[in-house]
């Protein structure tokens, strides 16, 4: 459930810094969409930079990243993978305003990606916490818990029978988190980003 709650709380700031980005562009817009692609330039750069990993993992839209993850988790640090929340998740925030993308993909690969990186600690687990990443992040930005349930155990295959209590409560979790904050957080949300991306 901690898990669950954290995962809301990034992909809402996610999503505020989306609607602050469609602020900012929507006068001088050239000039200021240039510059906030140049900002999620350099959030890719610094990921590359910081992991010595493939750029691509914090530039594309995150289906390729996120079958990675899923098929070899170990294959990740818990450095690697906080890096690329971070970088990543400034470079969607900022992008989803912005620029193009999806907004679905990115913040699911955000949430497996902490879902993983916690996976070490006691009584959690690399699967579980895949799990509830999955589900946590799909619940938090789309506000449909069913449906991201649904696509959870899709995402898992096999491993989604075992998993399922742990996906119901996590989604469930991440839903009402992410209502709670937008609620108390009260964006603008007059400029609605049309595009999402990174």
């Amino acid at each position: 459930m901690p898990l669950a709650v954290v995962i809301a709380v990034v992909l809402v700031a996610g999503q505020t810094l989306g609607h602050r980005s469609a602020a900012f562009t929507a006068h001088r817009t050239a000039v200021r969409t240039v510059l906030c692609a140049v900002l999620v330039g350099a959030c890719i750069a610094g990921y590359a930079l910081v992991t010595g990993r493939s750029p691509e993992e914090a530039a594309l839209s995150g289906q390729a990243a996120l079958g990675q993850l899923a098929a070899d988790p170990q294959s990740w640090s818990v450095g690697a993978l906080l890096a690329l929340v971070l970088f990543k998740g400034l470079g969607w925030g900022v992008a989803l305003g912005s620029l193009r993308g999806g907004p679905i993909f990115p913040a699911v690969l955000l949430g497996a990606a902490l879902g993983v990186a916690v996976g070490g600690l006691p009584g959690m687990g690399i699967e579980s916490g895949l799990a509830v990443g999955l589900a946590a992040s799909s619940s938090a930005v789309t506000r449909l818990p069913v449906t991201s349930t649904v696509l959870a155990a899709a995402l898992l295959g096999d491993q989604a029978a075992d998993s399922m209590p742990l996906l119901i409560v996590s989604a469930v979790v991440a839903f009402l988190t992410a209502t709670f904050v937008h609620r108390v957080a009260a964006p603008d949300h007059s400029v609605a980003p049309e595009h999402a991306g990174v």
